[in-house]
This record gives C-alpha cells, structure tokens and sequence, in this order.
C-alpha cells in the first residue's frame, strides 16, 4: 500500500518526536536541526539518524510523486553514516518544496525546502464567491434560536458551562460547549473548531476566567456525532449537497453565535483548531470579517489535486466513494474546487499564525501551504516542528505560542 509521509520517527531519528521548533519569519527559534530549510542554496543535509554505521544509499523523492507508481528521485547518493550515527550530505540547489529522505531500504523522514515560495495555484470556479455568498444569505435567514442547557459538573463560580444547540444552513443543526464567565462584562470569545470526529471535551472553567470558550460542533460532528466516522464523501455528486457546505455553514453561524453573546466583547472574537478544525478556522474567517485573529495548525483540506498525489487519505476515499457513483475525476475535482481551503484563503485579510509538523502523514505539509502561501493577508506567520506529525495538539510550546499571539487581539 502507498501510504507516504509515514510517521514512524522512532525508525529514523534519535531526536525527540515533536521536539525542537522552527518559527519563522518572526520571533525567537531554536537553531535549524537540519531538515526544514529557509534560507538559499546550497543545501546541507546534517542530521543523527537510527541506523547502522557504515555506507549506505540516499535517495531524496518529492512529495508531490509519492503516490506515483514510480517516484520522482531528484537526488540519489551513497554516503557515510558516521559511528556517531552522523549523517552529512550536500543535497545543492532544490526546488522549494517537500521531499521524503529515504535512507537504506527502511529509514525514512521529511524534509523542507522554502515552505514560502510553494505554489499551490487557486483554482475557483467562475461563481465560486456567488455559490458561497447565496450560501451564506440563505444562512442568514435563518433565526439564530439556541437553546442552552447547563452542565453543572464543568460550572463553578467562574464560569459556567452549557451545551449549546441551534439550526443552521439546509435544516441542519449545529452548536457547542460553552463556557463564559459568571461575572458582568465585555469578554474575548475564543471559537475553537474542532478536528474530523473528533472527540467533546469541556473546559476548566477555572483555567480561564477572562474569556469565553466555545467549542464547535459542526452537524453529525462533536455534540452530534453518533456511530458514524465518515463524513467527507457524502454528497458528492453536486456542490449543493456536499457534506462541507453545510459544515462550512456552520462553521460560519458560529460566528454569528458568538457575537450574539449579550457578554461577548464583538471586536475580541479569534479562532483556532487543528486539522479539520484548521480547516473550518479559515474557512470562518473567509466567511465572516468579524473573527480579528486565527491560529490553524495543520490544516485539512488544502488542495485536493495535490492531496491526491502525496497521500492515500482522505482522497482516495473520496475516489472509492466516487467511483461506486460514476463520477469522473474530472467532474469530482471541479466539485471539491468549491470546498478547497486554499480557494478560500485570499478572502482571510485577518493576522494568522500557523502551525505544521513536518512529518504529517495526514495533512502533509503542502496542503498546508497551500493555504499558508494564498492568504490575504500579510499578517501571517507559521510555527513548525520538524520532528512532529500530525498531533500538534501535543506540543505544549505550540499552545504556549498559539495563546499568547491570541491574547494580543
């Protein structure tokens, strides 16, 4: 099977999985480990790796063939693996981009070339902003009617929690966890969005008394999700009754919840989420001017054409799903165009701070750059850690950064 992007660090590298970081262009950093590389060429491969002593093959394949029948080797080299586990290699000019190293017949990892100068070119349809503004208009007709019901376990005299329903889009209903301060005034919401089937989780309401905390659930997702796992090839036959447009709907009309609230502060409302959750943090701010600051960390669904060459999940599900249809590729592509992240990126005009781990065999790299190198504004900055996958959501300095560069808005 042609899964790429593997995460088993614990084959490859003596490094601590999802230690060290890279920040970029502002901020302090940790000096480069080697595989993410930001500056010109030439390039030096300098790394300690979990193998053998002695000569050995390394072959550098861009991300972008991994799953080609034959892929693309832009570099093949014998080199010497140093007693000390010592990898040194001169790797010249490469395109920007992602690469996986293959060292032996086992032993492979990712690196990074310029993660900035990646193009992921938009591709929108000619009435992609009118399908989306008709979306948002029938949306918006809609009476914004939530029913509260408190959860006295995760309430104190701080804050209290409620499970929060209300309708949305096309009949559908959406909602969250909420927690918002016991005291009167003006509070910062912090919108957090959450990842494919994910798990409910509720908040401290201790941990932080200063603002209000709303975890969404889109529909059939979190408060709502039953037996059910898969949700991204339902309706694909037509953009109207794709799955995403109704949660993108959702994503947005919680925006409109949050500045609904009598203690919302409306000039305070950011957004965060990973993965999925990325995903709907932008596609929210596309949608809705209101949100001031996001910090997605790596974000699904970002250029499904180039998806589809890294990685077998999700879109080959899609194209199982598809197939069982009769869809032809082509017709597919077009469709999912209207639901593509990196289409939606130009209209966030707010400041962004992105994360990504380098080893995501999930939402690899590209896709995330897909969006990172689209966005509208030019208030953005993006956090990685080479040696990590896709669980940011375990690195505790990524959460430290994402909250302080949430609290300045």
């Amino acid at each position: 099977m042609k899964h790429a992007w593997i995460a088993a660090l614990a084959g490859c590298c003596l490094l601590a999985a999802c230690a060290q970081k890279i920040e970029t262009p502002t901020g302090a950093s940790v000096p480069d480990i080697g595989w993410l590389f930001t500056g010109q060429a030439p390039y030096t491969l300098s790394t300690k790796v979990d193998a053998a002593p002695g000569p050995a093959t390394l072959q550098l394949v861009t991300d972008l063939s991994l799953m080609a029948d034959t892929p693309e080797v832009v570099l093949s080299r014998d080199v010497t693996i140093a007693p000390d586990s010592t990898l040194i290699v001169a790797l010249g000019e490469l395109a920007p981009g992602f690469y996986e190293v293959r060292l032996r017949d086992s032993v492979r990892w990712n690196i990074g070339v310029r993660p900035d100068a990646v193009v992921s070119v938009p591709d929108p349809q000619p009435d992609f902003d009118a399908f989306w503004e008709q979306t948002i208009a029938d949306l918006d007709r809609i009476p914004l009617e939530a029913v509260w019901t408190e959860i006295p376990e995760f309430s104190n005299e701080l804050r209290t929690c409620y499970e929060v329903r209300y309708p949305s889009w096309g009949g559908g209903i959406s909602g969250g966890i909420l927690s918002i301060p016991v005291a009167a005034g003006k509070y910062p919401v912090y919108l957090q969005y959450m990842g494919y089937g994910a798990p409910v989780f509720y908040f401290d309401p201790t941990a932080a008394p200063d603002h209000i905390d709303f975890l969404v659930s889109v529909r059939d997702q979190g408060i709502f999700k039953g037996d059910q796992d898969r949700w991204i090839d339902r309706g694909l036959a037509a953009k109207e009754n794709f799955y995403y447009r109704g949660a993108f709907a959702d994503a947005k009309r919680a925006v409109d919840f949050a500045a609904s609230l009598e203690k919302a502060d409306p000039e305070r409302i950011v957004a965060l989420g990973e993965s999925q959750g990325g995903a709907l943090t932008c596609v929210a701010a596309a949608l809705d001017g209101r949100i001031k600051a996001i910090a997605p960390a790596v974000p699904f669904l970002g250029d499904y054409p180039d998806y589809a060459k890294i990685v077998w999940w999700p879109v080959h599900e899609v194209f199982e799903q598809a197939d069982q249809e009769g869809i032809a590729r082509e017709d597919l592509f077009r469709m999912l165009s209207y639901f593509d992240v990196k289409n939606f990126a130009p209209r966030i005009h707010c400041p962004v701070y992105m994360a990504f781990g380098l080893q995501d065999p999930t939402c690899p790299p590209h896709t995330n750059f897909s969006i990172y190198n689209n966005l509208g504004t030019q208030e953005k900055r993006y956090y990685c850690v080479p040696t990590c996958g896709h669980a940011m959501w375990e690195v505790p300095a990524w959460s430290a950064e994402r909250d302080a560069f949430l609290s300045a808005f």
